[in-house]
């Protein structure tokens, strides 16, 4: 595990780096390993520089970052949504009037109250990951990028990868990072890797401009504008990092949008004048930022698109005092959750005001549920955590030994996280 300490004027931050260096603001360098972070945040470094394992007083820790090298998480049938903003993959086991209980990929039993539940969305598991990445080799550099355990840019030219195929119904989701001014394209199920000449694909450009999802045919219209977010700017994205969510049904013709986990639009029509669908299996970034505003493409994935459920997931909240279901058909019920009992599938119990004596209904028919109550105003912890891939937990405190983190979340007490699985870790406001 390798990292670098900046240390300004009460501030620490951590941050990896491939040379095991420790940087003691503009002092110098130390090469280490951490090995331990005690609650009170003394951070205990070895390093071929001393004999002895190195202390440093870190209680203004800022944040860690563990590289993008970790395990991919495993997959789960649920997405736990809590109201202080926690994302947690998970497998549903029961829940009752005053607790759920579920597993996740690095806790076999975990128990969250009632109060604290925010939604659940139900076959998760459905979508088969074709490709997740990047990964040393797989990806064609050029000249213009670098592999560093993430595809870094350098210059103009596009880097790109060509899949065996791409189903009729597929996700496309990465995360872009920048320093500087971003400028970037994404084209996705085209024949070259620039887009030039006469291919039928799909791009999505970011800059200063805003956002754009656009079709390139070779049609007599080579461009047409599926979709424009002009007041959507770099300046609205926090941290230099955005994720991006490409929903494609070419059967249908259908787009939907996904930017930091926020449904953007949800039917975007590919019209019947653009021409062919596009069927080429290629996926580029283009870089035009230039060398000086280098670009990082992180946590790239590709997989199949079920549509059990699919679109009612992206149904929006009408309720916030009442329990809301949507089932896999987008039909809307509004009353009290009462129950998830466990079986050979789980059977949900939901009660409304025209059915006040419901039948159980299999969580294959359940799209999502939302429990009523508001959101948390403000989040809760005093760090978060990041996974890889999808996972977010917001805890008050943690320590580090023997490749765990150990964390006290508010909701649901002390948990265990190899650190293979975790991304980042930051101090939040």
């Amino acid at each position: 595990m390798r990292f670098c300490f900046l240390i300004p004027t009460g501030c620490l931050t951590l941050a990896l780096l491939h040379g095991h260096e420790v940087t003691l603001g503009d002092q110098g360098k130390i090469s280490g390993t951490i090995q331990s972070i005690t609650a009170e945040k003394e951070i205990r470094i070895q390093t071929p520089l001393s004999p002895d394992i190195l202390t440093l007083q870190g209680e203004h820790l800022d944040s860690i970052a563990f590289g993008k090298e970790g395990a991919a998480s495993s997959p789960t049938s649920n997405i736990l949504y809590l109201k202080n903003g926690d994302v947690i993959p998970a497998n549903i086991e029961s829940l009752d009037a005053q607790q759920l209980t579920f597993q996740t990929p690095w806790a076999n039993k975990l128990h969250a109250s009632r109060g604290s539940l925010d939604c659940i969305h139900f076959g998760t598991g459905e979508n088969q990951i074709l490709y997740r990445g990047p990964n040393q080799g797989d990806w064609d550099l050029a000249r213009s990028w670098k592999f560093d355990q993430a595809l870094v840019s350098e210059g103009w030219d596009p880097v790109h990868r060509k899949f065996a195929s791409f189903p009729d119904r597929y996700i496309l989701s990465f995360t872009v990072e920048w320093a500087g001014n971003i400028g970037f394209k994404c084209f996705f199920n085209s024949t070259t890797p620039e887009g030039s000449g006469a291919t039928n694909a799909y791009f999505i450009q970011f800059n200063s401009a805003g956002f754009e999802l656009k079709r390139q045919s070779s049609g007599s219209k080579k461009y047409t504008t599926l979709a424009a977010f002009n007041d959507f700017t770099p300046e609205d994205v926090e941290d230099n990092e955005m994720r991006i969510e490409v929903r494609v049904d070419r059967s249908n013709r259908l787009l939907q949008l996904v930017l930091n986990g926020k449904q953007m639009r949800n039917n975007i029509i590919d019209p019947i004048e653009t021409g062919p669908m596009p069927q080429g299996n290629i996926v580029s970034f283009i870089s035009t930022a230039g060398k000086d505003d280098p670009q990082t493409i992180t946590d790239i994935q590709l997989s199949t698109w079920g549509s059990s459920g699919s679109e009612a997931r992206l149904e929006k909240r009408s309720d916030t005092k009442r329990d809301v279901l949507f089932d896999v058909e987008s039909n809307r019920s509004s009353g009290t959750l009462k129950s998830i009992q466990p079986g050979k599938e789980l059977q949900v119990l939901f009660e409304n005001p025209h059915d006040p004596s419901p039948k159980p209904l299999p969580a294959s028919k359940v799209a999502v549920i939302y429990f009523a109550g508001e959101k948390a105003k403000a989040e809760s912890g005093a760090y978060k955590i990041k996974l890889h891939g999808l996972g977010v937990l917001h805890v008050k405190s943690f320590t580090l030994a023997d490749e765990v983190i150990v964390a006290n979340h508010p909701n649901l007490g002390d948990i265990r996280i190899g650190l293979s699985m975790i991304d980042t870790i930051t101090r939040t406001p």
